[in-house]
């Protein structure tokens, strides 16, 4: 489930674009704006998620991790997993994937003693950006493959590209429409 939507332009694309630089001036706001915008999502529609899932509470979260950067914790977990109180489970990258944006059932590794002593696991796994969605996909069948019963994924902005024709009538809607925090994607269909 997207928060909201990212086109090349605009505060929100900057935010996206910032928040993982290390001391460079208007990282530290825009990691602010970004942890607000996914703490006001969550008191006012990890209920929506739940519900779209079918997952009646969390047992678990995991942050999809960097393909760039394996080995370092991404900036999005280190932002936002210290007030999430469920345990962790990590996603291990395999080097030896292609990082193209494809589905791949070997990019990452969850292990089962990180569900263990959980008969029925439901994870939040969480990512910043779905561009092709082929990596919150591949998290996520690591993740069945483990053990976990159900995968809720949410992401900060879902990515629209103009140049892919599908997304066009898409982006148009969206460029029309203000951003209504007590809207989400559940809501949006159910109209």
């Amino acid at each position: 489930m997207p928060i909201s939507y990212r086109l090349k332009d605009g505060q929100h694309a900057h935010d996206l674009a910032m928040y993982k630089k290390a001391d460079t001036p208007g990282t530290e706001p825009a990691r602010r704006r970004l942890a607000a915008l996914f703490w006001d999502f969550c008191r006012r529609h990890i209920a929506c998620v739940k519900s779209a899932a079918e997952i009646a509470s969390f047992t678990h979260v995991c942050f999809v991790p960097s393909t760039r950067s394996p080995h370092g914790e991404h900036p999005l977990q280190r932002m936002l997993a210290p007030a999430i109180p469920l345990p962790r489970v990590p996603l291990h990258v395999n080097p030896d994937v292609s990082p193209e944006r494809r589905f791949d059932a070997s990019w990452f590794e969850a292990h089962p003693e990180d569900l263990a002593g959980v008969p029925a696991a439901d994870v939040l796994l969480i990512d910043d950006t779905w561009v092709t969605g082929s990596r919150m996909q591949s998290a996520a069948h690591s993740l069945k493959r483990a053990g976990a019963r159900r995968v809720a994924s949410l992401v900060l902005a879902r990515q629209l590209s103009p140049g892919f024709a599908p997304a066009r009538q898409l982006i148009a809607e969206v460029q029309q429409t203000r951003f209504d925090p007590d809207t989400c994607v559940v809501h949006h269909r159910s109209r």
